[in-house]
């Protein structure tokens, strides 16, 4: 590797990297793609210690909003695919755009340093060299995270996070709590009924709990073909929960906390079966652990419950230990990027795939890869729209519908997904303002 200044290096082979590396390509610029592990599939890699894959998983956004717009998924694939089919339909999408040649595997990145214009890489395979533009798309879910603060007092049984849950084996025959709201903690709860003895489940707030299928389509469809049926948001929403309701999904039905902020206010949880779970007593809902006292846990209510394995579904940190944090702007415990991806204060480095909305993963790859795409024209030929982004990410503060969500770590990267790809489009047209003049001079 020469590291030629049309080049482009790309860190991680999880399904974003892959996306950006197939619309650089497509678009006639070059990659090296650094990948730490022996395949692609990043999380969805579950026989690698990136991967965060269990046995009885699946997806929990349907196939159609899923799969990338110009490659589908097999029509043998179910609406919500497991996470093998969608290991293998990731290494299909990387085969079908030839990236397998130009993917260094089991090649951690060890440095990356500013130097001139552009970053010195050296990866733990032996690769040195210079890059003018690099992406760094090494996936949200690095570092498991647990409570913070954390729980009063000492747990003496066993402690697992869910990064290390690979099947309910693990949970035969004991008594579980499992910590966690999210749709990690809701499916493993689920998961866990099959081997466990008794079976916890805490959360801090109320949730809404949206089924996979309504009207025999999966729910995400169902809702974005109700369309303009009403006349406001609120109407549309008001509908939607009531639906829920009559389907057996709204969870004070079941005694659970009623949410205190709209249907869209937080990440959607999809998942069909802990509410009937519940229902029949194989999960007992809890509130927040106030405390432990060697086995034992003492919920917010007062409450106290016996066990012998705590699983924490509690989120995880970002993680880039190839590169000085000292060098970016942080915020809340997180790189403070505009537009979720590129730093204010460096123009030759983004960070993609670092942002959840509520959608499925391909329209956001698609629109991820090609303003990656008219960023690297953009440096690469100093066009007249890369001098207006570089002065508009300094200023600017798109509205993402951020203060729409409810106050969490992990809601600081939600966004209002059309907000979202709305706002990457208006400037990822802005960057490619002077490129056909400076390809016209160029010849």
């Amino acid at each position: 590797m020469n590291g030629s200044p049309a080049r482009v290096a790309i860190i991680g082979g999880g399904p974003t990297g892959i996306g950006v590396a197939r619309e650089l390509l497509a678009g006639g610029i070059d990659v090296d793609l650094f990948e730490a592990e022996g395949d692609f599939g990043g999380v969805w890699n579950g026989e690698a210690a990136c991967g965060r894959t269990y046995r009885s998983l699946h997806l929990i956004s349907p196939k159609f909003n899923t799969q990338l717009p110009d490659f589908p998924m097999p029509e043998s694939y179910p609406p919500y695919p497991d996470h093998r089919q969608m290991l293998a339909y990731l290494r299909a999408c990387a085969r079908e755009a030839g990236l397998y040649p130009r993917t260094r595997f089991n090649a951690a990145i060890k440095t990356l340093v500013p130097e001139g214009e552009g970053w010195r890489l050296k990866s733990a395979a032996g690769h040195d060299a210079h890059y003018r533009l690099v992406i760094v798309c090494n996936g949200l879910q690095r570092v498991p995270r647990f409570p913070e603060p954390a729980y009063a007092g000492n747990f003496e049984g066993e402690v697992l996070h869910a990064a290390d849950y690979k099947t309910a084996d693990q949970l035969r025959g004991k008594r579980v709590l499992v910590v966690g709201g999210g749709n990690s903690g809701c499916d493993i709860a689920v998961d866990a009924i099959r081997t466990a003895e008794t079976v916890h489940h805490s959360t801090r707030r109320g949730y809404y709990y949206q089924p996979k299928f309504i009207g025999g389509k999966p729910t995400p469809q169902w809702m974005m073909e109700l369309g303009s049926k009403f006349s406001s948001k609120e109407e549309t929403l008001a509908y939607i929960e009531e639906v829920f309701r009559l389907a057996g999904y709204d969870g004070a039905d079941y005694g659970l906390p009623r949410p205190d902020y709209p249907l869209d206010g937080a990440h959607p949880v999809m998942n069909s079966l802990l509410l009937y779970h519940i229902g029949h007593g194989d999960v007992a809902p809890k509130g927040d652990v106030e405390s432990f006292r060697g086995k034992t846990a003492r919920f917010a209510d007062g409450s106290e419950a016996d066990f012998d394995l705590v699983l924490y579904a509690t989120g995880y940190r970002r993680d880039f230990p190839f590169l000085d944090p000292a060098l970016l702007e942080w915020k809340g415990g997180i790189p403070d990027l505009f537009l979720h991806s590129t730093p204010r204060n460096l123009d030759t480095i983004l960070f993609m795939g670092f942002i959840n909305a509520a959608g499925g993963l391909g329209d956001g790859l698609k629109t991820q890869g090609l303003f990656v795409l008219n960023y690297a024209r953009a440096l690469f030929g100093r066009t007249s729209g890369l001098e207006r982004f570089l002065a508009a990410k300094r200023t600017d503060t798109p509205d993402l519908g951020q203060s729409y969500f409810i106050q969490s770590y992990r809601h600081q990267w939600e966004a209002d997904l059309w907000k979202l790809l709305g706002h990457m489009r208006r400037y990822r047209d802005m960057l490619a303002e002077g490129a056909s003049a400076k390809a016209e001079a160029a010849e």
